[in-house]
């Protein structure tokens, strides 16, 4: 359903657009080009220089960081790095203290490169992260090894920075200006079809390059299991040099959700010939999942979030608040098909912390009811803080082993499950009161467009005031917080199972055993021993409130009485035989 899109605001003022940082090889030929990259941005808990601000661009030559490449420990190859841009690679300790290293020894910038498989990761200023006075850019290990070993080769120039006039023909889109779907994850409970769960489809298209452009169009495809179900393409519009546009497309909304990973790719074309590629195109795949419930991007292999970056709320003056709850938000029309079973997430520590190690240290999920009652973030009712929210289900998790950055679940006790509400707000949460606990969160996928558009809050997080800001660390910053749901009906019929009460008696018994059905309806009673063989198996007559088994020939032992309800359900229960 479309909600809050004012198309007369379409087109934006001349130079008032978002910025588009970059990371481009320039020299030798054989690296020319843009790269995939993330950067340190001063809103997220930097206080380097802003590469938004074209001033701020960086052109220098890449040295490695030498001789311990991940930067952890004093560079030994100051004079090279002096006047340079660092070259080093994560792992070991927090990007901030590696910046802090490549700035000592003299470095211009500093890049980072991934030591996983897979493109760049958001990066959390972490400890150090308002200490350090130059950019801090990350590729990700397949660009990082290409440009290494030219390296090796010879000097290799690159620019890092605003790249708007850099070419004469540059269109692009940005991450956090495509509309995305409104869950990264959608359980197929709440998907049955597309007046229930729909796509909506929009992204602006800016103008980058020095040329004004003409005839310039949006497409988007959506593909499942590789057949292309959904391929729309804009009507052609005009963006002067300096400027953007926003083009709309029709919704997706299907007849019938299937389960499974959909591919969804934007991608913004004109007659021209495209500077720089890497943002012509831009992806943000979602899953009809049979149980989970995510804004995180999930891993088409593992369907689960992945290449999480570790982030922890600090105080104004720059230390770690003790008690932190990161949260998403959900509320739905069909809510009460579910109830919430799991909560997964991912957690890391610092290497510099005093115990750098999960192993031991308890996570607490917890399911709130967001009473606060408000249609959208320009209702008067919507608070800052959170005012008005209430406990509804509460568990924990210890970690057995370190587990660092890998996603865990943590299951609700079967007493704790509970039917969600249709129409209620919700937040999911995970909890820690360790300040050395950072929470995994997606910083490669941006909700800002959605913001703007469903005007609903996503993110809130609790910093040790008790109190929930509900924009958290704002819409570019995922939790990978995922819940998984079971059916709402196997709550009920689990209630039912603990509703019923009945007792077997004596214990242990020696020649009779009395079985009292304490109004339950019953047709059949069997005891059973422990390799599951029925020893004795007795009908029961309507209407019965007791029976009585023979249980003189029955070796001793342990037992299960297992009686049958005229329901279908059954109910056990576990008695000793001696004589």
């Amino acid at each position: 359903m479309k909600k809050h899109l004012l198309l007369g605001l379409a087109l934006l003022a001349a130079g008032a657009m978002n910025a588009q940082v970059v990371f481009l090889g320039l020299s030798p030929a054989n690296i020319e080009g843009g790269y995939d990259m993330t950067y340190g941005d001063p809103g997220s808990s930097w206080s380097s220089p802003d590469l938004a601000i074209p001033a701020n661009s960086v052109t220098g030559d890449l040295v490695l960081f030498e001789t311990d490449s991940t930067a952890c420990t004093a560079a030994t190859n100051a004079a090279a790095l002096n006047g340079n841009i660092a070259v080093l690679y994560r792992g070991d300790c927090t990007f901030s203290s590696k910046v802090l290293k490549a700035e000592a020894a003299g470095a211009i910038a500093t890049v980072i490169i991934n030591n996983v498989p897979g493109g760049p990761v958001g990066m959390a200023g972490g400890t150090d992260g308002m200490l350090t006075n130059i950019p801090v850019a990350m590729i990700g290990e397949m660009d990082g090894a290409t440009i290494v070993a030219e390296m090796a080769n010879g000097p290799v120039n690159v620019f890092i920075g605003n790249k708007l006039g850099y070419f004469a023909n540059d269109l692009g889109l940005k991450d956090a200006q495509i509309l995305r779907p409104q869950f990264a994850s959608m359980p197929s409970a709440l998907a049955t079809d597309g007046s229930e769960y729909q796509v909506d489809l929009a992204a602006y298209g800016y103008n980058y390059g020095s040329n004004d452009q003409t005839g310039i169009t949006l497409n988007a495809v959506i593909t499942l299991n590789g057949t292309e179900i959904y391929n729309e393409t804009s009507a052609a519009a005009d963006i002067i040099s300096g400027d953007s546009l926003l083009f709309s497309l029709p919704d997706f909304a299907p007849a019938m959700w299937d389960e499974g990973y959909y591919n969804l790719t934007y991608t913004i074309e004109s007659a021209e010939t495209d500077g720089y590629i890497v943002d012509d195109a831009l992806e943000s795949d979602f899953v009809i999942s049979p149980t989970d419930l995510s804004y995180a991007k999930f891993d088409e292999v593992t369907m689960l979030p992945s290449g999480l970056s570790g982030l922890r709320p600090i105080d104004a003056g720059g230390a770690a608040i003790p008690h932190y709850s990161s949260c998403i938000t959900f509320m739905d029309e069909n809510a009460s098909r579910l109830a919430p079973r799991h909560i997964s997430f991912a957690a890391s520590k610092a290497s510099d912390a005093v115990d750098p190690s999960l192993a031991g240290e308890d996570v607490f999920i917890q399911v709130y009811k967001w009473n606060d009652n408000f249609v959208d973030l320009n209702d008067p009712n919507f608070t800052n803080p959170i005012s008005l929210y209430e406990p509804f289900m509460a568990g924990d998790y210890q970690y057995a082993t370190d587990a660092a950055n890998e996603m865990v679940t943590a299951t609700f006790e079967d007493a704790e499950v509970k039917a969600l509400e249709d129409n209620q707000r919700y937040l999911f949460c995970v909890n820690t009161f360790n300040a050395e606990v950072y929470f995994g969160h997606d910083g490669a996928r941006d909700y800002t467009f959605n913001r703007e558009y469903y005007l609903q809050p996503m993110f809130p997080i609790e910093g040790g005031s008790g109190s929930f800001n509900p924009n958290g660390f704002g819409p570019e910053t995922v939790p990978g917080v995922t819940v998984g749901f079971i059916d709402a009906s196997r709550v009920s019929l689990n209630e039912e199972k603990l509703a019923i009460n009945m007792s077997a008696y004596p214990s242990p018994a020696s020649d009779v055993l009395n079985v009292d059905f304490n109004g339950n309806e019953v047709n059949k009673v069997e005891l059973v021993n422990m390799m599951g063989q029925t020893v004795v198996s007795q009908n029961v007559t309507n209407n019965a409130e007791t029976s009585t088994m023979n249980v003189a020939s029955v070796e001793n032992g342990v037992y299960i009485v297992k009686v049958y309800l005229t329901n279908n359900m059954t109910h056990t229960m576990q008695v000793v035989v001696n004589h």
